[in-house]
């Protein structure tokens, strides 16, 4: 930066310009010449550092100016004549005034923007200082950490003249070797070659003379103990300065047990590939991406297509039109959710016929947990499906069978119970009579057990709240009952039974009912006659029948001989393995429990 210039010389000369100019121009005849040189003492005032000198030194030219112009008097020159002569003076004195104030402002701006750049310089200058000693430092941290990757590698770094002399061993190399450092530096490095190899060494020690890179070369070497070991190589050249090969780098990592892993793997995969060609249904293989990557020879002779033909998403062509979108849409799902599946669609064999195939697919999963796609197998169903379709076919017309059979039973049935209510209506006897309506009770209350059956859905079960319901109402309009006069509650589980057990438990509600309706209740009086039938926890059912008539007697009413409708009831009781208990007094109380019987399929 340029030293600052003394003020004291430029004042100095400046007010002695100012006294000479001033003497001229009093003493001289000179007029605007004398004046005009006022402009010198300005200019060299423009020197000095303060702003305020330049315009000083034009205010005191001026005021002299103006004074020796008028000094004198209008009787040496008319005022007009000096007035015009000081005004050009006074022009040039302000003009260069102005100028050299301009001048002095942009000296002073360079300076700050010299100043600036100069901090800047000095600023870029130490922080380029700094960050050198920062690079210096992390060079050599880098070199440390360089020399120490090296040394605690796992994998064996050589360096190697061009001609493959040995010149630095690590760790590594030790480890994978067998060898020391100080055994084999200054030695060829073909010592580690095995004898059946002689020109390997020599063909890449020339590839990195002519500046190439050998990457990932996987070949045999041998160690201190004679074993051989599978390696991969990686070889560069080492450059100076000038770009001359120097010196040869060698990476050489162990790959003796991931060699061994892979030929594992190979054999799985043969084995595994022997064992789904030979398997009887059509295996398939999908990776996390759902798109195909194996299909068994079996699935290859069942389309009739080439493996290629069939990976990725190829397969699905096969897949008949109306199933494809469902197939595809639980095929995506399960990939989606990781989730096994199931699913039935038709799949194109070699001669062009679809057939029905079950298609299983299990999620398979990584060590880790990762997902990593999924192995099916599909089985040819069409024979299954056409044998099912036959069974249902041949089970519709069982069924068919059945409800004409039970249509008939209800009839025949009802044709018995017409011929005894033609042959009661010729009978005298009020006893005997009486017994005939009770034989037709007991037929009809089978007979609408058939009926019952004959519009069920299910022909080997008989819900017993509707035939409860059915068989009750019938007794009441048989016995001429008024359901207003005597009132029916039934509470029936929602439960079926068999026909064996469902027509017992209806022969023995219609026996205790239609007692209640003949004997509980007096002409004209009220009463209430309530049927439970509820399932139990421990498997059993119990039956309740109970009245609020008039009571019976609990000692031998179920031996009676003269009571044949009880002493049924105790009958159809000890078929169903049942206990019976009876309780009267005010009403009776019948209260039946038992298990369904074991049912004997009939052929």
């Amino acid at each position: 930066m340029a030293k600052p210039r003394p003020d004291f010389p430029l004042i100095g000369v400046t007010i002695a310009l100012i006294g000479v100019i001033w003497a001229m121009d009093y003493w001289l005849p000179l007029g605007l010449q004398a004046a005009v040189l006022y402009v010198v003492p300005v200019l060299t005032s423009s020197w000095i550092r303060s702003r305020r000198a330049t315009p000083l030194v034009a205010v005191i030219a001026s005021v002299l100016t103006l004074a020796e112009g008028f000094a004198n008097g209008p009787l040496v020159v008319p005022y007009w004549v000096v007035l015009c002569n000081r005004s050009l003076a006074l022009l040039a004195v302000w003009t260069t005034a102005v100028l050299c104030v301009r001048r002095q402002r942009s000296e002073e701006e360079l300076r700050w923007v010299y100043q600036g750049i100069e901090r800047q310089i000095a600023e870029r200058t130490a922080e380029l200082e700094q960050a050198n000693k920062e690079l210096d430092a992390m060079r050599q941290e880098a070199l440390l950490q360089l020399a120490e990757i090296v040394k605690s590698s796992d994998d064996a770094i050589i360096g190697k003249t061009p001609d493959g002399i040995i010149r630095s061993w690590n760790a590594g190399a030790e480890r994978i070797y067998g060898y020391q450092a100080e055994e084999v530096i200054g030695r060829s490095i073909s010592l580690l070659c095995p004898p059946d190899r002689p020109d390997e060494i020599p063909a890449m020690l020339e590839r990195i003379r002519r500046g190439e890179h050998v990457r990932n070369f996987e070949t045999v070497r041998r160690r201190k103990d004679g074993k051989k070991i599978d390696v991969s190589l990686t070889l560069s050249p080492v450059k100076d300065a000038d770009g001359r090969i120097i010196g040869v780098s060698s990476i050489a990592r162990d790959i003796t047990e991931r060699k061994r892993i892979e030929a594992a793997l190979r054999e799985s995969e043969a084995r595994f590939h022997m064992m789904a060609d030979t398997a009887p249904v059509m295996v398939w293989m999908a990776g996390p991406d759902a798109q195909c990557t194996f299909v068994n020879k079996r699935w290859l002779e069942f389309t009739g297509r080439t493996l290629e033909q069939e990976l990725g998403d190829a397969w699905i062509s096969g897949v008949h039109p109306s199933d494809r979108r469902r197939c595809l849409d639980t095929y995506v799902s399960a990939f989606q959710t990781e989730q096994p599946f199931t699913m039935e669609y038709r799949l194109r064999r070699a001669d062009g016929q679809y057939r029905w195939v079950l298609d299983t697919g299990i999620p398979l999963f990584e060590a880790d947990g990762t997902f990593a796609g999924f192995i099916g197998s599909c089985l040819d169903l069409t024979e299954r499906k056409e044998m099912e379709d036959q069974l249902r076919k041949a089970l519709k017309e069982k069924e068919s069978l059945l409800r004409e059979v039970h249509h008939r039973v209800k009839n025949n049935l009802q044709v018995i119970s017409s011929l005894l209510n033609l042959q009661s209506a010729s009978i005298r006897d009020p006893q005997i009579a009486q017994l005939f309506r009770e034989c037709q009770t007991r037929i009809t209350s089978i007979a609408l057990l058939h009926e019952t059956l004959h519009r069920s859905q299910d022909l080997s079960q008989i819900k017993m709240g509707d035939y409860i319901r059915t068989l009750t109402g019938h007794l009441f309009r048989s016995y001429g009952v008024d359901p207003r006069q005597i009132v029916l509650d039934l509470t029936v589980d929602d439960v079926e039974f068999d026909l064996d057990t469902g027509m017992t438990c209806g022969l023995i509600v219609d026996e205790l009912v239609a007692n209640c309706l003949k004997h509980a209740f007096q002409p004209g009086r009220q009463g209430r006659i309530q049927v439970d039938l509820v399932a139990n926890p421990d498997e059993t059912y119990t039956l309740r029948v109970s009245d609020d008539g008039a009571g019976l007697p609990k000692d031998g009413v179920l031996r009676n001989p003269d009571s044949l409708g009880l002493e049924l009831v105790g009958l159809l009781a000890e078929k169903l393995e049942g206990t019976v208990e009876l309780q009267s007094g005010q009403g009776t109380e019948w209260r039946i429990t038992f298990r369904t019987l074991n049912y004997q399929e009939r052929m």
